[in-house]
């Protein structure tokens, strides 16, 4: 009994020993610092375009960057736009409905395998970015659940998933606004649009990131899913994109940095170029 005592006593040591320890290591890791924080006024060209190989009006989007957090989105005007491949040039001119938006003159679609030029000239500088466009890879499309013993289901869709050779991105467009019952309700309380991303690595804030909400929807919606194929580079993007965003916050942050971008000039964002499949259905 003495021994089981002695025993207990020395291990009670350890462990206050160990805490002790602990705690001086985590303390020794801080350092204080005084930033200097300075609220930039510059600002820069930020480019939002995807070229597919759907035939239609192709778009992009053009932003001035701004530094007040949760600051509104500044469109742009006055820039000429045009985009080169396939031994073709196409131009774009600013869309009335749209702010910041440029769509082609004429519809035309992409070429797989094809590398597409992207050049901007907005104030005097010139803009530009290359993307190829690959084959987009056939596969299922992401499933969906039903809540137990409700009428309601959400996409499923996780880490698990990812694939080690292929990387996309999938859009989910949702709408149930003529389910019985919903009818009368806010567009933005009967659509939804989300994007998911299979990507070829898997990264420990991706595992441990902060949960995300869960989007519900009834039986009888009607679903569009797109499948767009990713390059190496547009990977690369989104993968940074989403350390920034929606995995961070989690257990294991990274320390922030900046967002890669294909964009030449000096100017953030991404041009890439997808093929895409399309499939719709009805949630039953």
């Amino acid at each position: 009994m003495n021994n089981n005592k002695k025993y207990i006593s020395k291990a009670k040591k350890s462990i206050i020993f160990m805490l002790i320890l602990a705690f001086f290591m985590i303390n020794s890791c801080e350092k204080k610092e005084n930033w200097q924080l300075k609220n930039s006024k510059e600002q820069f060209l930020v480019v939002d375009g995807i070229l597919t190989n759907e035939h239609k009006n192709q778009t992009i989007k053009l932003s001035l960057s701004y530094s007040d957090l949760n600051g509104s989105e500044n469109s742009i005007s006055g820039a000429s736009v045009s985009v080169s491949g396939d031994n073709k040039t196409y131009s774009f001119h600013k869309d009335t409905g749209n702010d910041g938006v440029y769509i082609s003159d004429n519809k035309f679609s992409g070429v797989v395998n094809e590398t597409y030029t992207l050049t901007i000239n907005y104030k005097n500088k010139e803009y530009k970015a290359n993307a190829n466009m690959i084959p987009v890879a056939i596969s299922n499309p992401l499933p969906y659940k039903q809540i137990q013993g409700e009428n309601m289901f959400y996409i499923v869709a996780d880490v698990a998933s990812f694939n080690p050779d292929v990387s996309s991105m999938y859009e989910v467009t949702l709408d149930w606004s003529e389910i019985s019952g919903y009818e009368d309700l806010p567009v933005s309380e009967t659509t939804a649009r989300m994007f998911f991303y299979n990507l070829t690595t898997i990264d420990v804030n991706q595992i441990f990131s902060s949960n995300n909400e869960t989007i519900l929807f009834p039986q009888g919606t009607k679903m569009t899913q797109i499948k767009y194929s990713l390059s190496p580079q547009h990977e690369e993007f989104i993968r940074s994109l989403l350390i920034e965003t929606q995995w961070h916050g989690g257990f294991f942050d990274i320390e922030e940095g900046n967002v890669y971008t294909n964009i030449t000039g000096g100017a953030y964002g991404f041009f890439g170029a997808c093929s895409v499949v399309s499939r719709s259905s009805v949630v039953n």
